[in-house]
């Protein structure tokens, strides 16, 4: 093999290597972004909670972030009471 030949060899790996990696980074933005939504949906939700449910000052971080989990997921149902005042 010629001198040149593995020049050429070693050009087109780190070209497709940088390729690679450009497109492995391009396609994280999108997930990146949800993650930063998802935790500031999180750390809103556990504040609002802190600062305006009386009824859950009592309850501890770990069951905050539960329901903040449950908030944020969109998993929080009205119940048949506040329906019925609702109608």
């Amino acid at each position: 093999m010629s001198p040149n030949k593995g020049q050429r060899i070693i050009k087109y790996c780190v070209i497709i290597s940088t390729v690679s990696l450009l497109s492995i980074v391009i396609e994280i933005i999108p997930i990146t972004r949800k993650a930063t939504y998802w935790n500031r949906c999180i750390n809103k939700t556990v504040e609002w909670i802190n600062l305006n449910e009386n009824n859950l000052k009592n309850w501890d971080q770990k069951s905050k972030e539960s329901l903040a989990v449950a908030v944020c997921n969109g998993a929080v149902y009205e119940t048949e009471t506040t329906l019925k005042k609702n109608k």
